[in-house]
């Protein structure tokens, strides 16, 4: 068996628990019962027994209600299940989360690419993963380049800690010149009508607010279920257009009550709505790209997609501005 420790990251392999509930196929129903009952308490919590053949390969599992119900003299192989959950140690660890989810289980039998018992995950080790996975995610949200060390930030040093948040704040710097040159490029449409200066922060954080609303849930669903984009997107598109038209509408209406002024309401209401839109399908599409392509989709999400939207909200707001006036 390999050392857990060789084993590469986030593979099953890190987290086999040892498991000693496992009996030759030609074992009696009566001698699986009474070694159980010789370590009563020794025992991890399981639901199974696992049956291997001449080789120790896994071939099949026994579930105690069955155990004890079966006649003492009956031999394992009569009664085991040969269609069961089992995966390899080189599974990532995300499908240990997934099907103890799905189907209702606490421990999985895991063997090697050639089938041979290695262990199990037990209830603790799910729980430890799921532990892992969402303080990785959290990190990819808050842009920092996630790391067990960060954990507890009070051992980590400092230069550490500045290397694992530097990167993305360096690239949000380099979008928000970015959005500062396209602010630059349409200084003609702000000296025509200064009044469009007011609405750049509140189409660029309703922008973000609802990109970053449509990361999470999709992170969180992609990491359970199989995404089918185009009825995703479909979904979304019905989403993002009513979001869109009840927040272009409500500022809408504040601009006319407040400066009484129907081309500036028109402006800020359209890139409101169309940003809103554009926001929702980055938000989307990133994540969905990079799980794709076999990355964490929770790397796309935060600073990067929030960079995209920022620059996309900016655009379309002065280009509808520059269009109208």
């Amino acid at each position: 068996m390999t050392k857990p420790n060789s084993y590469p990251k986030h593979t099953l392999g890190e987290h086999i628990v040892p498991f000693q509930l496992t009996f030759h196929k030609q074992d009696s129903v009566e001698k699986a019962l009474s070694v159980i009952r010789g370590k009563i308490g020794s025992w991890p919590n399981t639901e199974s027994i696992y049956v291997t053949d001449n080789e120790n390969k896994l071939i099949g599992a026994v579930e105690f209600k069955k155990l004890l119900t079966a006649l003492p003299k009956e031999i394992l192989e009569k009664i085991m299940e040969r269609d069961f959950e089992v995966l390899t140690d080189h599974s990532h660890q995300d499908t240990a989360i997934k099907l103890a989810i799905k189907q209702d289980i606490e421990t999985i039998p895991v063997t090697d690419k050639d089938g041979y018992f290695l262990g199990i995950i037990d209830a603790g080790q799910i729980f430890k993963i799921m532990n892992e996975q969402h303080f990785e995610r959290l990190m990819h949200f808050s842009g920092i380049l996630a790391s067990e060390e960060f954990i507890n930030s009070s051992k980590v040093s400092f230069t550490k800690i500045v290397k694992g948040r530097l990167p993305w704040l360096i690239l949000g710097l380099l979008g928000g010149i970015a959005a500062t040159m396209i602010v630059k490029r349409y200084e003609l449409v702000l000296e025509k009508e200064i009044a469009l200066a007011f609405f750049i922060p509140v189409i660029v954080y309703m922008n973000d607010a609802v990109g970053t609303q449509s990361e999470t849930i999709f992170v969180r669903y992609a990491a359970f279920e199989k995404v089918n984009l185009a009825k995703y997107l479909f979904k979304e598109a019905q989403v993002a257009f009513s979001i869109g038209l009840v927040i272009s509408l409500l500022i809408s209406l504040f601009i006319l009550a407040w400066l009484k002024d129907p081309k500036i309401t028109l402006i800020v209401g359209s890139a409101m709505f169309s940003g809103i839109v554009g926001s929702i399908f980055i938000a989307t599409l990133i994540p969905w790209f990079l799980q794709k392509n076999g990355k964490d989709p929770a790397i796309g999400s935060g600073p990067f997609t929030t960079i995209l939207q920022d620059l996309l909200s900016i655009a379309i707001y002065f280009s509808i501005a520059s269009a109208l006036l």
